[in-house]
């Protein structure tokens, strides 16, 4: 049976913390990383030992336990980053005193009411995003199979994380975590006020977050714990049915995506099976079988630890112009701004087809205007789960 063990206080903590906000194995490093081993471990990283589980990565992953109970309280300051601050909980405000009675609700118009994030049954969740790992394949990731959208976007070095979005599924266990950047500021109001899960992250990013709609959730320390399924900056992990209880998170709303089950547009959509988009250093694969775009690395389809294709319905390609931040990693890579506030070009690949269109978006706190090139009317997705890929103009996209 694989453990989790709850994230510890004090000094032996603040190491952990400051490990779990560093870059991917073999590749650049963010804010103190170490470098790792050809097999996977650590060489320099001062981390907890790994608590041997007794079971292989791969297999089936049986229910999680829940965490230590009465979990001391984390010291949230990074170990040997001087670029990092602490990690901070905005509370919510209330005013005291009788409320007035609600007003008549008006009437409610006929016809199909669905979620705003996927087309399908309505979901009273909250909105939840989390910060994943997309560089370190030793170990599968957890739970971003269940996530309604999943943003993939570039970062230092050319490399990408991703930036998964959960509100119909609030898995128990999501992960690898990783730190904040400039970008998720710039995108995140979209969706109103969510939560994020993440694992701090330098001063700039953590500047631009504070001064957002987004819910800070790095100091709910009883729901983020370490797993023993992986290994030095790679095991922070998340519980997202208790980040879901923090007061203060904001009903769902639409970004800007319209769904339907038919478009008769797509007729004239070029058929595509293989899309791949490249960036300076990442390159993410889809391959379009059993109605889905099956997410492929090396030709071999990619699955979460508990076995689930990561295969979502559509896949959106947003063109979008990217600058370096002001922020460098410990190689002195610059960190980048993908901006979602502006226009471009874009691509929206369902039902093995492709479809060209245009976004734009006025403000942050807006959602995205998505239409096609043939009538300027809105790109219409396939209800189901989304990936948007944040291309910047050094994006290379290969259709087959």
């Amino acid at each position: 049976m694989r453990r989790r063990r709850a994230v510890l206080g004090g000094w032996a903590v603040a190491v952990l913390v400051a490990a779990g906000c560093a870059g991917g194995h073999g590749e650049h490093r963010e804010h103190g990383e170490h470098d790792a081993s050809p097999t996977g471990a650590p060489t320099g990283a001062s981390t907890s030992p790994v608590v041997p589980s007794g079971r292989l990565p791969g297999t089936a992953s049986p229910s999680v336990p829940a965490p230590v109970p009465h979990p001391v309280p984390v010291s949230t300051a990074a170990i040997g980053s001087p670029a990092s601050v602490p990690f901070r909980l905005p509370g919510p405000t209330r005013a005291a005193g009788p409320r007035a009675a609600a007003a008549p609700s008006p009437p409610v118009p006929a016809g199909p009411v669905t979620d705003p994030l996927t087309g399908g049954a309505v979901s009273t969740n909250p909105v939840v995003a989390v910060k994943i790992d997309n560089t370190f394949f030793q170990v599968p990731q957890f739970g971003v199979a269940d996530a309604d959208m999943v943003f993939v976007e570039q970062v230092e070095g050319g490399l990408t994380r991703l930036m998964a979005v959960f509100h119909t599924v609030l898995p128990a266990e999501v992960g690898p975590v990783r730190s904040v950047r400039s970008t998720d500021a710039e995108l995140l109001p979209a969706f109103g006020r969510p939560a994020l899960v993440f694992a701090g992250g330098a001063d700039g990013p953590m500047s631009d977050l504070g001064r957002t709609s987004i819910v800070d959730t790095s100091a709910r320390d009883d729901a983020y714990f370490r797993s023993d399924a992986a290994w030095g900056t790679y095991n922070l992990h998340a519980d997202l049915q208790r980040i879901a209880r923090l007061p203060g998170l904001g009903a769902a709303r639409s970004i800007g995506t319209v769904f339907d089950d038919r478009d008769p547009r797509l007729a004239a959509g070029r058929p595509v099976h293989e899309l791949g988009v490249t960036m300076e250093a990442g390159r993410t694969d889809f391959v379009y079988q059993a109605q889905r775009w099956t997410r492929t690395r090396q030709g071999s389809p990619v699955t979460d630890w508990s076995g689930a294709l990561q295969a979502p319905d559509n896949v959106l390609v947003l063109h979008v112009t990217d600058e370096p931040d002001g922020t460098v990693d410990t190689l002195g890579a610059p960190s980048f701004l993908s901006h979602t506030v502006g226009s471009g070009a874009a691509t929206l690949y369902r039902n093995g087809r492709a479809l060209d269109g245009r976004w734009a978006r006025p403000a942050a706190g807006a959602s995205f205007r998505l239409v096609a090139d043939v009538d300027g009317q809105p790109l219409r997705f396939k209800p189901g789960r989304t990936w948007i890929v944040l291309a910047p103009q050094s994006a290379r996209v290969d259709e087959s």
